[in-house]
């Protein structure tokens, strides 16, 4: 099959993982879906998604001025800046700012021009991926912050039921509630409708 005869099979793999939630094909489908866009229309779904979620992440951060300032530099030149910001490497103490972080700084990986295609389109899908997650952290905790409270303060206690750290009780928790699930399959759809409009299909 010719690249173009190819798409619609790789578009409908990645919106039948969307469905299945199936994060362990989910960001390689990603990267290869991305090979078939230019390199700065699958860079404007990133940072798209990035600025919807900056106010939230502000919000919690409000120090965090870098991660504006780095979002604005990448919209503006298409590359990153010649050192990315040394306060991206601090702690960031909210639900999916960690997600966040690490998406922003893939982000900016993927605009070095210097480094490998594949790799760019791989650390792009790799920053959709986790500001999926950031998205979803956020959503969740935002609808129960009694519990990301309780996951700072025990965090690390041994849960009496299950033998498990809390931390990762509730974060399986997360993962598996049914409104996470949904939102889960809806973001994914709609990134993978996004490409598709960015193919003029």
């Amino acid at each position: 099959m010719t690249a173009m005869a190819e798409i619609p099979a790789i578009l409908e793999k990645l919106r039948a993982a969307a469905q299945e939630r199936d994060w362990s094909l989910l960001p390689d489908q990603l990267a290869e879906a991305l090979t078939h866009v230019e390199y700065f229309a699958g860079l404007e779904i990133a940072l798209k998604r990035a600025y919807e979620h900056l106010p939230y992440f502000e919000a919690h951060h409000p120090e965090a001025s870098w991660a504006r300032a780095l979002l604005v530099w990448l919209a503006s030149y298409g590359a990153p800046p010649a050192d990315l910001p040394m306060d991206a490497g601090l702690p960031h103490h909210s639900p999916g700012a960690a997600n966040y972080v690490s998406a922003l700084i893939e982000v900016a990986r993927s605009a070095e021009r210097k480094t490998p295609y594949e790799n760019r389109l791989r650390f792009l899908a790799n920053a959709i991926s986790n500001l999926i997650v950031a998205e979803l952290a956020a959503a969740w905790y935002s609808e129960n912050a009694d519990v990301w409270a309780f996951q700072q303060e025990a965090g690390d206690e041994v849960d009496e039921e299950t033998g498990e750290p809390v931390r990762q009780v509730i974060q399986a928790s997360f993962w598996l509630d049914e409104r996470t699930g949904e939102r889960d399959r809806a973001i994914w759809l709609e990134v993978v409708d996004q490409i598709e409009q960015k193919l003029g299909r």
